[in-house]
């Protein structure tokens, strides 16, 4: 099973600036549900769901790897954007929780461009250990998308 969303939770106000509200939001892979709170300074729910479905329809038709940003915030105003790394496997997709840093990112990048930045599929780190993943069939993307959007 997939799906990512917004959830019906109140707004919260988690950052510094009490004026800027986070959306909880919620991300299920398989049978493991993974929550987060998406920053509403920049983008609205539209803008992020529109980000999700551009990102989930370019893996469908086959793209190798994407990202999906669930909390994008000013640069100037944070240190990183957190975003899932996807990674198709023919038939499977594999999901990567990260923290990227804005110094990863050229000074005008594009964020529409997001998953030009992200690194190649690596499942273990320099030290050794493995990074956690988490993995989809290619098929429960394609069922969780509006069949509008993957014709």
């Amino acid at each position: 099973m997939f799906s990512i969303g917004f959830t019906d939770e109140a707004l919260e106000y988690p950052f510094d600036d009490t004026s800027i509200p986070a959306a909880p939001g919620c991300l299920t892979l398989g049978t493991s549900t993974e929550d987060f709170l998406a920053n509403m300074s920049l983008w609205d729910k539209a803008a992020y769901e529109s980000h999700w479905n551009r990102e989930l329809v370019a893996l469908v038709h086959g793209s190798r790897k994407v990202a999906l940003v669930v909390s994008y915030d000013n640069p100037e105003a944070s240190s990183n954007l957190e975003i899932w790394r996807v990674y198709r496997d023919g038939d499977w997709a594999y999901f990567q929780n990260q923290l990227f840093p804005y110094s990863h990112l050229p000074e005008n990048f594009d964020i529409s461009e997001i998953s030009q930045y992200i690194q190649d599929r690596v499942v273990i780190t320099a030290e050794g250990n493995r990074i956690s993943e988490w993995d989809v069939p290619i098929s429960d993307i394609e069922s969780f998308l509006p069949r509008i959007l993957i014709s």
